[in-house]
């Protein structure tokens, strides 16, 4: 079994409608890559009157550019052997620099799992002040909104699952859930037993005295030789969403493959084949092991699924989660489905998954911000700043001083407080610069210094917010986070002349 982390390289491929040069590069970049580096690349174009905000952040003046892990490798027209030349060395050395970085991702990943083992078994929270769940709404409105923005992110959230099955608490839940795992030697019984732990593992059950809440009850529906079928009702990452045309729990299918790898010493991959997202009442996983190494096909990853406009689809998605998260906290019916667990999960599975894939993947913090300023532009609540504008008599568009006194009040708003994505929030002065300090974040509390911010979804979202009350585009840069050693999270702001 391969003991790194399984990512795809990020080629970043940036053009324009008006560029007479790009769809050549363009051309030519995916004519070696598929040639070459099928399976340890994967393309995204960016066009940059459609996503300026990315090109903003990777300064990327001229066009046609080719970046390759946060460098930029290709600018302008250039020739093929040009190209095929620097994307030999560059592929080459982007390897070896994530070999490097692997021990990293892993000690982070490790410090997660042991904050999550201690906040369960324990009762040593993490965030003292607001405890160690969030709304399970705030984790499908970050999951999905990745999901929709790029097609290799349920790759990378697979991925991301499945080290944190290797390397995380679950293997220990897993044996004290079910300690027959622990004193089964023979290898179908022993994987017989793994797949009777992944199902109280995903259980509503009282072995443990603080459940992570992952989903309101699991089931075997088959299982024979080296296959498992397992039914899950209730997961927190699609219970309750309206059909969205793509499967939603790549995540948890991840997680599955990987404690069951590392309880069962056999490779193992997990497909999702029925889920809510696809309009069914539950989820379904098929679970294989084998002896030889098998791997996940990337093509399963990348299946197109027929929407007509993907980018309205999935806006409209995301409107209908938070929607649910505000009915839920006013109306007593059970809006997302999930039984007798209340709507909630525990915080780290969110931060595994957030963590995970910022750390292998560099352009993941570009797509978390693009997903939190879309949803901070469209998602729901902005009635509600309205309504504290109009308190206040502002008249729009807004100073950014006015628009942090009416962010800050909208953070204090109860719902949003009772989601418990964030404990407190303020807004500081500092040499004369406004910022906006955030505690208890969801995405980094108790993360320890990995030299990267993980809050890329929040500075997003509070861009969107601000460019709505103020009229001006803006962006937020994370300059503190418990990622960088800090006790709280940082966010300044600058508008773009």
């Amino acid at each position: 079994m391969s003991d790194n982390i399984n990512v795809p390289i990020r080629m970043l491929v940036f053009t324009s409608p008006d560029c007479y040069a790009c769809p050549d590069v363009e051309r030519i970049v995916h004519k070696h890559v598929g040639t070459y580096y099928s399976d340890m690349c994967h393309i995204s174009t960016i066009d940059v009157q459609q996503q300026p905000k990315i090109a903003e952040k990777y300064n990327v003046r001229t066009l046609p550019t080719v970046m390759i892990d946060d460098e930029i490798v290709l600018q302008g027209l250039v020739t093929e052997s040009d190209i095929r030349d620097l994307l030999w060395q560059q592929v080459t050395g982007s390897m070896m620099d994530r070999e490097e970085s692997f021990d990293a991702r892993k000690e982070t990943l490790l410090t997660i799992s042991k904050n999550s083992f201690d906040s369960l078994l324990n009762e040593d929270f993490i965030r003292p002040n607001i405890g160690d769940y969030i709304h399970v709404g705030v984790m499908q409105q970050m999951m999905v909104s990745l999901v929709a923005l790029d097609k290799l992110v349920p790759q990378l959230l697979y991925q991301a699952g499945k080290d944190v099955g290797l390397y995380g608490v679950g293997t220990y839940l897993m044996i004290t859930l079910n300690p027959n795992i622990g004193t089964e030697f023979r290898a179908k019984e022993r994987f017989e037993e793994v797949i009777n732990g992944l199902v109280k593992y995903f259980s509503d059950n009282e072995t443990i005295n603080i459940p992570m809440k992952l989903a309101d009850s699991a089931k075997i529906v088959k299982i024979k030789d080296d296959l498992a079928i397992l039914r899950i009702t209730g997961l927190a990452s699609a219970c309750g969403a309206p059909f969205v045309g793509e499967p939603l729990c790549h995540f948890s299918a991840g997680e599955m493959a990987g404690i069951t790898q590392a309880l069962t010493g056999k490779d193992c991959i997990v497909h999702e084949s029925k889920c809510i997202g696809l309009g069914h009442e539950y989820c379904e996983f098929e679970i294989h092991v084998s002896d030889e190494p098998i791997s996940r096909s990337q093509r399963e990853s990348k299946e197109e699924y027929i929407v007509e406009d993907r980018s309205q689809h999935f806006q409209g998605i995301l409107h209908d989660i938070s929607r649910r998260l505000h009915e839920s906290f006013i109306s007593p019916k059970d809006v997302f489905n999930r039984g007798n667990i209340s709507n909630e999960v525990h915080f780290t599975k969110l931060q595994q998954a957030i963590v995970n894939i910022k750390m292998a993947d560099p352009f993941s913090g570009a797509l978390l911000y693009a997903a939190g300023r879309q949803l901070g532009i469209f998602g729901p609540g902005r009635d509600i700043l309205q309504r504290y504008l109009e308190d206040e008599n502002y008249s729009w568009p807004l100073t950014l001083d006015q628009s942090l006194h009416v962010l800050n009040k909208f953070f204090h708003f109860g719902m949003m407080q009772a989601a418990k994505e964030r404990a407190d929030v303020k807004i500081i002065e500092e040499d004369g610069v406004l910022k906006v300090r955030i505690f208890e974040c969801a995405m980094s509390s108790g993360a320890i210094d990995s030299g990267t911010t993980f809050c890329d979804f929040m500075a997003g979202y509070i861009a969107g917010r601000i460019q709505i009350l103020t009229s001006k585009d803006c962006i937020v840069n994370e300059t503190k986070c418990h990622g960088l050693g800090h006790k709280f999270c940082e966010f300044e702001i600058s508008f773009v002349e």
